[in-house]
């Protein structure tokens, strides 16, 4: 906690001197939002409130600029017209009248991959309350150059707190988030804060969306929401599964419809009988089953786990759907339950990420902890 506070301090001192010695600085980013083939979105804050500029292309020296005369502090711009599956380097810069220019270091980014091309993301959650290890697995994560990173919610303590989403967030995964795009699906700590709405940005309404990527398609679900089947996003999430045709389905929320925790659902250690998940998120498995997930990637439990292929509550190697609990990327640490549940594959206490490699019919999954240390693979094929 004093280590929290210290990093408060600094990180407010040196906001306001860099503001009286230098003028404008930028305090958040530049940041990649939603990728496409030929587009994506580069973000970032600055102190004042100033245009948005980006000069970008393919080499240096940079050959395209696009400028947005409107005064902001938070800067959202989209490029369009890219090539697929393309490097491009850019630099935002803002012009904030009397506090002068201020301007990025150069970065690079890649457009959305071709239908059939290979390509990795990670995955990584609830990295609130302790950056120290989040900037760690940030720095691991950004060594294996993935194409672009989910991250399960909880991103930090208390999203009311603007400073919260700079110190927990941004700031520790600052290199990552400026050469990987980043997908969010919102969790309780964000506290469904207008903070979260302006820092994104996604397909309408922003707290769930969906995309394709390669050959699979993302869904990203609000877990903080009613999910029953009167719902909203019951039914949305229903039609856009069904529409899909990408051979790799993959689905992600906040709170797990399957956990072996110790406590969250029912305190398995002084004999309280537990629900093992989420009861609001578990209405959607029938959907999940119906059209084919593959992948449920989940947080708000602080450890890892892996479930065995489920369907209709059952192990069913072939057509069952896997889910994964991926929360372990700052926030303190939870226990299992002392018995082991029928659906679990693997768990394990510790801090991570993982890692998910598709080519065509093949996926590869594997999992790190904050050493660096391999300790759960899973591979999965089609015909």
């Amino acid at each position: 906690m004093i280590k929290k506070f210290v990093l408060i301090f600094a990180v407010l001192v040196l906001m306001g001197f860099s503001q009286i010695l230098f003028g404008a600085t930028i305090l958040v980013g530049p940041y990649l939002q939603y990728p496409t083939q030929t587009s994506i979105t580069i973000m970032w804050e600055t102190d004042q409130a100033c245009n948005s500029e980006i000069l970008y292309g393919e080499k240096t020296p940079l050959d395209k600029k696009i400028t947005v005369e409107q005064i902001s502090r938070i800067h959202e711009v989209k490029l369009s017209g890219l090539k697929p599956e393309t490097i491009y380097y850019y630099r935002v810069i803002s012009d904030c009248g009397a506090y002068g220019k201020v301007k990025s270091k150069l970065y690079s980014f890649k457009t959305a991959v071709k239908k059939d091309s290979p390509f990795t993301f990670a995955v990584i959650g609830d990295n609130r309350t302790f950056s120290w290890h989040f900037h760690h697995i940030a720095e691991q994560i950004f060594a294996e150059r993935p194409n672009f990173v989910i991250n399960v919610g909880d991103v930090c303590t208390n999203g009311l707190k603007k400073y919260e989403w700079n110190l927990e967030f941004f700031a520790p995964a600052k290199k990552l988030l400026a050469y990987v795009p980043v997908y969010i699906s919102i969790g309780n700590h964000e506290q469904n804060a207008r903070w979260y709405y302006y820092y994104v940005s996604y397909p309408e309404p922003e707290n769930y969306y969906s995309f394709d990527y390669g050959n699979a398609h993302f869904v990203i679900i609000d877990s903080n929401q009613d999910l029953s089947p009167q719902s909203e996003q019951y039914k949305w999430l229903k039609a856009d599964l069904a529409k899909s045709k990408a051979t790799w389905k993959f689905v992600v929320h906040h709170h797990p419809p399957y956990s072996s925790d110790l406590n969250d659902y029912g305190d398995t250690k002084r004999g309280e009988p537990s629900t093992y998940g989420d009861l609001n998120v578990r209405q959607l498995v029938p959907i999940y089953e119906k059209y084919g997930v593959d992948i449920v990637f989940c947080g708000h439990i602080h450890n890892y786990e892996r479930t065995l292929p489920l369907k209709q509550g059952k192990i069913d190697l072939k057509n069952g759907v896997i889910y994964m609990v991926v929360g372990g990327g700052g926030a303190e640490l939870e226990n299992f339950a002392p018995q082991r549940n029928f659906f679990t594959a693997k768990v394990a206490k510790r801090y991570h990420y993982v890692l998910v490699s598709i080519y065509q019919k093949t996926l590869k999954l594997k999992t790190y902890d904050i050493t660096g240390s391999l300790f759960d693979y899973l591979e999965l094929s089609k015909k």
